[in-house]
């Protein structure tokens, strides 16, 4: 078994992301003005982001922070202010808090959030994600790409010791890591698993960082290397094990369901397909697209917001996904710090 971290570090990554959640309620209420838009009456999903001209994705991440904070309630595809909200929200209460909240439009995080849901598109003009045809990636700079990817250590170092002592990989012969990076999630399932072997796909500069972790874990001579764009690399390897650990939040809702078909088409039978990652509640079939939380993911996707182009999904979205590829979801969950969590589906 794998040696686990003392002291769980939910409390500490929660604190880091809590901010974005405060923005994106900032810009709903300081901004947008949601309140008395819902005060006057509930509106549908659609109805509502095109009052505020959103696109989908900044919809979906700014209505899902005022339901995670309890202020808007989902009933089918209508939204509408909770009893607390409309206390807080509605410029008729003699307790609205809209004026006091809205102050913080003045700051530039505020501002820069703002910028972004106005767009759809992250801070800035830097891409943290690889496509053939889009300029340059931060991801094939060397020093820019080995900076986040040793930040991204930092965070896996508490959770992957964990995650390998949860699974059973006895039977396991290859694991293919689809944008593994640093690859510490699959050193330390190797570290368990003397007879499993891993393929780590990913850019040259979050490789050469693998490789110096995975000689420091004595497990580089079950290792292989491969630099590849993981849309289209060829899949030539007869794996029976998948890890898609905190990669499909990076990318499109349609870009993340097609990786996963991509990796499951060629997946060996009764081979499994694990999707690591912080998610948010399920909602209920016709349902609009708003988590009712955990407010912890729902700031957690803020961030993601502001930096790719993705976000937090739900479970009934990966579950989706993973039938969508021909796989059977597992029932079992595997349940990791600070709000991680594994869904898996198997090729009958």
């Amino acid at each position: 078994m794998q040696n686990v971290p003392l002291f769980d570090p939910t409390p500490l990554l929660d604190a880091f992301r809590a901010s974005h959640l405060s923005t994106l309620l900032t810009a709903a209420i300081g901004h947008y003005d949601v309140g008395p838009l819902l005060a006057a009456e509930p509106h549908s999903f659609d109805r509502l982001r095109r009052a505020l001209n959103l696109a989908e994705r900044p919809a979906i991440v700014l209505f899902t922070a005022l339901r995670a904070a309890g202020l808007i309630d989902v009933h089918g595809q209508e939204l509408s202010l909770t009893p607390f909200g409309r206390e807080k929200l509605d410029p008729n209460s003699p307790f609205c808090l809209s004026g006091y909240l809205g102050l913080g439009v003045y700051s530039a995080d505020v501002r820069n959030m703002i910028d972004c849901l106005r767009r759809d598109h992250p801070a800035g003009e830097v891409s943290f994600v690889y496509h053939d045809d889009a300029g340059p990636s931060v991801l094939d700079d060397e020093k820019t790409a080995g900076v986040l990817t040793r930040a991204m250590a930092d965070r896996a170092r508490n959770i992957a010791p964990i995650l390998a002592n949860n699974l059973d990989l006895s039977n396991a012969k290859l694991m293919l890591d689809a944008g593994g990076g640093h690859g510490l999630y699959s050193f330390h399932v190797l570290q368990r698993f003397a007879a499993l072997r891993a393929v780590i796909l990913d850019r040259a500069p979050a490789l050469a960082v693998a490789r110096e972790y995975a000689t420091a874990m004595g497990v580089a001579d079950r290792v292989e290397f491969v630099q590849a764009n993981i849309h289209t690399h060829p899949l030539t390897w007869d794996y029976d094990t998948v890890l898609m650990a905190n990669i499909l939040h990076d990318y499109s809702e349609s870009a993340a369901d097609k990786l996963v078909t991509r990796f499951a088409e060629n997946l060996s039978p009764e081979g499994r397909l694990m999707i690591l990652d912080g998610f948010l509640d399920s909602v209920a079939p016709g349902d609009a697209p708003v988590a009712p939380g955990p407010a912890a993911v729902a700031a957690y996707s803020g961030l993601l917001f502001s930096m790719c182009e993705g976000r937090c999904y739900r479970f009934d979205e990966a579950e989706t996904w993973l039938q969508n590829a021909g796989l059977t979801v597992q029932s079992e969950r595997i349940t990791l710090p600070a709000h991680g969590s594994v869904v898996c589906g198997r090729k009958q």
